[in-house]
């Protein structure tokens, strides 16, 4: 009788050995299975690319953290219209509807945006970088900044007391190459005006743009009927007891194609058509790339 007990025990615990170690073999499997969720990610400017790094997903939704987009790419690029800290979610799932989750954040560029008016207030022009300056404090100009970004060529300027803007031969180069159009003894380094813009910037009165028509770079020049009006400036602006500054802008439509770059020069002169100071002091061109 004894021996019967003992063996039901032993078979008892056998068959619960046994399913233990199913249970545990299911546990293990349904571990395996299980979707885990990471992700990483580099940026070249506001476009982020995204890199999948989980596991056992088949499903993946990403939620960007700026309110406008979502993806369900495996590795997604991503470009943002908004800077500063940004909360990235990823969600995976697998093929049993099981699901993971992860937050990182992110630190997208400032987005700057530059509207330029004419206006005299000048603080549009604070994201602006400076094209170019004067280093020896000599001349009237001192610094110009550049803006082709829109349908006009902005240019702002600043100087000390004696930029004036009563009267300037302004020569632009407009294609990029600097062996083409007048090329100027002033800057030998570096000139290549297809355009000349002749007369007073403050009034833009009687001014006028000039095309460029001497094939061997000299001083030859064709007038353009009605033009000098598609200038528009401010008035010269005193920003303290040293420092005046001024803005402009030219319509792109006046300075036909535009090639890889901008280039300005400026003699600037008195009502009188006395030498002021020419700008910029270096042997080129102040230039912007476009």
């Amino acid at each position: 009788m004894k021996k019967i007990k003992l063996t039901k025990y032993i078979t008892l615990l056998a068959a619960m050995l046994l399913l233990t170690a199913c249970s545990s073999d299911s546990s293990s499997d349904d571990s395996a299975t299980k979707p885990t969720a990471d992700f990483s990610f580099t940026n070249d400017g506001s476009t982020f690319t995204f890199t999948n790094l989980s596991t056992n997903g088949t499903k993946y939704r990403w939620d960007f953290g700026d309110l406008y987009y979502t993806s369900g790419e495996k590795d997604p690029v991503y470009t943002y219209k908004i800077g500063g800290e940004i909360r990235v979610s990823l969600t995976v799932t697998n093929d049993k509807g099981e699901e993971a989750f992860i937050t990182k954040t992110i630190t997208a560029p400032r987005i700057i945006i530059i509207d330029i008016k004419i206006d005299g207030k000048f603080t549009d022009w604070d994201d602006v970088a400076v094209t170019d300056q004067n280093t020896s404090g000599n001349g009237s100009i001192q610094k110009i900044k550049i803006w082709a970004g829109g349908p006009n060529v902005n240019v702002y300027l600043e100087g000390n007391k004696k930029m004036l803007m009563e009267l300037v031969d302004m020569y632009i180069n407009t294609d990029g190459n600097t062996q083409t159009g007048f090329l100027h003894s002033n800057w030998s380094q570096g000139s290549g005006a297809e355009f000349l813009f002749e007369g007073p910037v403050v009034t833009n009165g009687w001014g006028q743009f000039y095309n460029h028509t001497d094939p061997n770079g000299g001083w030859g020049w064709a007038g353009i009927a009605g033009s000098g009006a598609n200038l528009k400036a401010s008035s010269i602006v005193s920003l303290n007891d040293t420092t005046n500054a001024i803005e402009f802008s030219i319509p792109k439509s006046q300075l036909g194609t535009l090639g890889s770059s901008i280039g300005i020069a400026i003699t600037e002169m008195n009502s009188g058509w006395g030498l002021v100071a020419n700008f910029p002091e270096g042997p080129k061109f102040s230039t912007l790339q476009l």
